[in-house]
């Protein structure tokens, strides 16, 4: 059953300024700068250098993430020191890496993670996330366990010169290899139902909604005409036939 249409609740146009920003190695090719913004955080910063719709494409999938349930560290729109706004996404304090390794030690609860992992997946087949490695969750200790989180969405969405087409199963892509591995150590950790309630809320934003999201982030992120294209997509019913397309091979198991 389809829910109720989703409130895209988006932050509104507004940005963190930055009191310095430099570079980093910050474990990704298209994450190598940082902003320090005074009590807001430290964020790591998208710009358009590696591709023109890359801030974009993180400020929608991130939105999309937040709007459907999914699990995403915070983000804003950054003013940079020299003057340009930028997508940031707020480095979280505690991250663990090689959480998957803590995890096969026991050291990590794995099934405690695997909820918020299916709702991640589902997010990531309909934005077309081709690149969700290892390190590409956020896994942070939260009480006496740990909870994780979604970003870097570089690879999803725009990236590939088009709105997405086929639905992701080639085992060679690091999404789809990843989520195998997975399920090799740890079992069958997908679940069915909570993946089906994000492409529930994915199906229930509207044009109002989408539009919302858009209107989010700084007017030249994006062509007009790729946001019109965007617009039109999301509903002349080929965003609703991707959906059912994705929730056919969840519900089937082939997805899984």
């Amino acid at each position: 059953m389809v829910k109720a249409p989703a409130q895209a609740q988006v932050p509104q146009l507004f940005a963190v300024d930055a009191m310095f920003c430099g570079p980093g190695n910050l474990g990704s090719q298209d994450m190598n700068e940082g902003c320090f913004c005074g009590d807001a955080g430290f964020f790591v910063l998208k710009k358009s250098d590696i591709y023109p719709a890359l801030p974009h494409c993180e400020w929608f999938c991130s939105s999309l993430a937040q709007a459907t349930g999914v699990p995403q560290i915070p983000f804003s729109v950054v003013k940079h020191t020299d003057g340009n706004f930028w997508f940031g996404s707020l480095w979280m304090n505690g991250r663990t890496p090689d959480w998957w390794n803590l995890a096969q030690q026991g050291s990590i609860d794995f099934p405690s993670l695997a909820d918020d992992l299916s709702r991640i997946y589902a997010l990531d087949l309909f934005v077309h996330n081709d690149d969700r490695h290892m390190n590409n969750y956020m896994v942070v200790p939260v009480g006496t366990g740990h909870r994780v989180y979604s970003f870097d969405y570089s690879r999803a969405w725009l990236y590939h010169g088009a709105l997405p087409g086929a639905i992701m199963r080639d085992p060679g892509l690091n999404t789809v290899a990843n989520k195998v591995w997975m399920k090799q150590t740890f079992g069958q950790y997908l679940n069915q139902a909570v993946a089906l309630e994000v492409l529930d809320r994915i199906d229930g934003i509207d044009e109002v909604g989408v539009r919302a999201i858009l209107a989010g982030h700084p007017k030249d992120w994006l062509a007009q005409q790729q946001e019109d294209d965007i617009v039109d997509w999301w509903t002349n019913g080929a965003r609703a036939a991707r959906v059912a397309a994705i929730r056919h091979g969840v519900n089937d198991g082939t997805l899984l």
